[in-house]
Formats: C-alpha cells, structure tokens, sequence
C-alpha cells in the first residue's frame, strides 16, 4: 500500500516543501516574523499608534520611569543643599506583560493554494495571508479587551477601554462635542498634559456628530469641513481619531460610546517572537491546514496618564 504521501497531488507536494522552507520546526525565523509583525500592524488605526514590542519570555518585565512632578528647579544658595520638599526623584516601577496563547486554524481547498505553490513565493504569500487576517483581531483586543467579556479572545486582557479606570469624566448621554473635549482635557492631571503624542480616541458616530459641529460654524473652518473628508479633526493642537473598532454598545442603554485622551504609546502590546506556523494535509477532504501558534500580551506602561470620558451617544 502506498503512502499518503504518494497519493498527494504534485502541487500539494510542492506547497509541504515550501512550507517546511518556511520554518525550522514550524518556528518563524527572524525575518519572516518582522514581516508579519509588520503587516500585522500597517494600516491599523490603534495599533500602529500603540507601543508594539516583541517578548522574548512568557513572562517580561518592562522597566518603566514615571514623572518628576510640576517642577525641578528651586533657587540655590552657596553651600547649602536643597531642602527635602525641594528635592525630586523619578518613580520607578516596571510594567510586568504575561502572555497567553493564541491559535489560528487556516482551512484551504487545494485548488486555492494550486497558483500560490506553483512558485517560489508560497512562503510570503502564506505570511501576508495570515498577517492580514489576524491585525483585525489584535486590533479588537487591544481596544475593545474585557476581562469580563463573553468573548473567547476579548476575555484574555483589559484593552484601552476596560484598564483605563483612574482618571474619569461622565457625558451623561450627550453627543461628542467640543465642550466634552474640553471637559475631557481638564480632567487630564497636569503633570501629564504635556505628554508629546496625546490624542483623542473615539468610535465612529461620535466623530460625525464633533464634524457637524464644525461644519455648523459659519467660518472658514465650517465651508473646509463641509467639502473635506477624513478621518481626523483638530481640536487646540491635538487630534481627534476615527477609530472604526471603538464600540457603540457601553452603558445602561447600550447605545453609547466613550473617547480615550492619552498617548497610545503608553500601552503596550507584545507578540513573543516564538512564533509558529504548521501544516496538515487532508487527503480525504482534499483540503490543507495551516495552524498559527502565538504567544500575545498587553497592558498600560503608566495608566494614571490616561482619561477616559463615558457617556457619549455612539450611533
């Protein structure tokens, strides 16, 4: 009796030899998984603002310096040292990321691979085609993660959302607008205002309602917003964000939607560089699997740093 082997099809054959190229044990090697850390990030609102770093261990300690405070300088006096009220340090803390593992199922019917295998380049096909379709979902975690979700992989982290809990302001169920904004701004410790990337994070409906706004105005800003599109708006020197993932569901009447002042480089989200791609041939359904294993985590580098603002009409 022959092997199984045998009875496969010769492009099927080809595509078990491009992807054992691929890995060494499965493993990506380094190029290859800076290739799909990269496309998983590209185009992504959040995620190419975010702090994205590779994990080298399950468990990886980041080491982390908070403020100074509102003021260093005191004036000096010959021969005589600073008070200890006058007297700084940094707070040092570290930022501790635990990774969970994650898997990808892949099916595909062996003619979709026919054209892809018949070349040399299966194996960045095969990268871009997983990268592609895993962004969406590290996306959805990094913002909309809830340890008290229902949602198999929502459930693994606090995301944007859910961790952002010390500094808060309550809309009270009213649409996005400047004064919220402003409002939103205020609540922002003062040591922290002059974080260099501070945006302002909100979901879709919430946006239109801030561009109505400015369209009403009867000055030059107004006729702009009337004509332009985008997926940003200004508001005193910062911006407002169009983020597609940012839910419409929160609060009692499930209709509303919140908006994150912060600088997204202050959360972090790792992807452990043991990255494993594996292959599996179904001569009886004719169909071939590729499983993705991943290691992923995520937190706040410093979340007092953070506002988050509830109660806004998100639809």
């Amino acid at each position: 009796m022959k092997d199984n082997r045998l009875l496969r099809p010769a492009e099927v054959l080809k595509a078990d030899m491009a992807l054992s190229d691929l890995t060494s044990g499965g493993k990506l090697v380094n190029d290859q998984f800076k290739k799909f850390y990269l496309i998983a990030i590209k185009n992504q609102v959040v995620m190419g603002r975010v702090r994205n770093v590779v994990l080298k261990r399950e468990t990886t300690e980041i080491p982390m310096m908070s403020s100074f405070g509102t003021q260093v300088l005191h004036p000096g006096t010959e021969s005589q040292a600073l008070t200890l009220g006058q007297r700084v340090k940094p707070g040092f803390d570290k930022v501790t990321i635990t990774s969970t593992e994650v898997v990808c199922q892949a099916d595909y019917p062996r003619y979709v691979l026919q054209d892809q295998v018949e070349g040399p380049q299966f194996k960045n096909t095969l990268i871009t085609y997983l990268g592609l379709h895993v962004k969406r979902d590290f996306e959805n975690l990094i913002i909309n993660g809830d340890t008290t979700s229902t949602n198999t992989l929502l459930v693994l982290f606090n995301g944007l959302i859910a961790a952002a809990t010390s500094n808060t302001y309550t809309a009270g169920g009213t649409t996005l607008s400047t004064a919220i904004l402003g409002s939103t701004r205020k609540t922002m410790p003062s040591e922290y205002k002059q974080q260099p990337n501070l945006v302002y994070l909100t979901n879709e409906y919430a946006f239109d309602d801030l561009w109505t706004e400015y369209e009403s105005r009867g000055t030059q800003l107004g006729d702009q917003k009337l004509t332009q599109g985008g997926s940003t708006l200004p508001f005193r020197g910062k911006q407002v964000v169009e983020v597609p993932m940012f839910p419409d569901g929160l609060g009692l009447s499930a209709d509303e939607t919140a908006v994150l002042f912060l600088d997204p480089k202050q959360f972090i989200f790792g992807l452990h560089e043991n990255l494993e791609m594996q292959s599996e041939y179904n001569i009886r359904e004719r169909t071939w699997t590729v499983v993705m294993t991943a290691r992923i985590g995520q937190s706040y580098e410093y979340e007092p740093s953070v506002v988050k603002t509830t109660g806004i009409t998100g639809q």
